[in-house]
């Protein structure tokens, strides 16, 4: 049985008015989203993970950035040529994000009731007050929240950051919609509060049957939570395969410089205390890209054909697996 799917991004391009002249800070990404299936997007700061994401919400602001190019389709829908009220409409409704930062998301002055049953009443006018609120205090009781009753009374600075990024997935999946996008979802959380919320995710996937875009730099949870997974470096997608692909036999050499700076804990391993790999220089300046691959200045297996080429495309090594790069990293044996 084919997959369902649910978002098709194709050669996305975003481009930012700055003091500088015109950045590109998105040059040409694809990927899809299925019903059910998490699609992983990794990278450093600054790599475009996170613009990428706005753009499917349509929440570019414009100026100083906009869309330039791509299409951006919904259900085969493009979001990008529907007027914005019916955007406003799926925003929230059908596709739903969570922020970065649960503390500056959240209003301080209003209760996490009270912005948990505003989605309700913006996309489920046919509720009462009544049905709204005790459907606010099941989805707090949904993500584990304890005493529901009680916290959706409080205000986001009562409550500890796990519960706050709890009320944010709250808030997200309370329309159900067909694709969550969690952008560094346990970012500043510790691990133990970290695993839950990804647990709690993998939970609620399997509930709705949502499609997830996980926007992290953290390789554990990728491997943790991811079905797909692409690499973007410098605003574009530099490797795009399923996830055992990509920790087994990645092909790109910035793929595969991320996975050699995972701190291993294997016991088998000499006690020798020994310096993590580490991908040398700098991720360049977007409005001073060297010319042929922009990964070449720290590239352990650079070429002349590297530097002179133009940029690389993307290739297709096997019918799952892509690659921009002139020389592939062979596969382990």
């Amino acid at each position: 049985m084919s997959e369902e799917k649910l978002l098709e991004v194709r050669d996305l391009k975003l481009e930012f008015n700055t003091d500088r002249g015109i950045v590109t800070a998105v040059n040409g990404v694809d990927f899809d989203v299925y019903k059910g299936k998490t699609l992983g997007i990794v990278g450093e700061s600054g790599s475009g993970k996170s613009v990428s994401a706005l753009s499917v919400m349509r929440l570019i602001p414009n100026p100083p950035g906009r869309v330039a190019d791509g299409v951006i389709k919904y259900r085969g829908t493009n979001l990008l040529d529907i007027p914005y009220d019916e955007m406003r409409s799926i925003r929230g409704n059908k596709i739903a994000m969570i922020f970065q930062e649960p503390m500056t998301s959240l209003n301080p002055v209003f209760t996490v009731g009270n912005q948990i049953e505003e989605a309700f009443a913006l996309h489920q006018s046919h509720l009462s007050k009544k049905e709204i609120k005790n459907k606010a205090i099941e989805m707090l009781r949904l993500v584990g929240i304890p005493a529901p009753e009680k916290r959706v009374k409080e205000y986001p600075h009562q409550l500890s950051g796990g519960m706050r990024q709890r009320v944010m997935i709250a808030m997200a999946l309370s329309c159900e919609p067909d694709i969550l996008i969690a952008d560094e979802p346990t970012t500043a959380l510790d691990v133990t509060i970290q695993a839950q919320i990804l647990e709690l995710m993998n939970k609620l996937q399997q509930e709705l049957g949502m499609g997830i875009i996980m926007i992290t730099h953290d390789l554990g949870v990728v491997a943790e939570t991811c079905d797909e997974v692409a690499v973007m470096y410098c605003g574009q997608i530099v490797e795009n395969a399923d996830v055992n692909t990509i920790f087994h036999n990645p092909s790109h050499p910035y793929t595969k410089g991320l996975l050699e700076s995972i701190p291993s804990f294997d016991a088998t391993s000499s006690a020798k205390k020994e310096k993590l790999p580490t991908i040398e220089g700098m991720v360049p300046s977007l409005f001073n890209l060297p010319h042929g691959c922009n990964f070449a200045d720290r590239c352990p297996y650079v070429t002349d054909e590297c530097r002179t080429k133009s940029d690389p495309l993307l290739k297709q090594l096997n019918p799952n697996h892509l690659v921009r790069c002139w020389n592939p990293v062979q596969p382990a044996n």
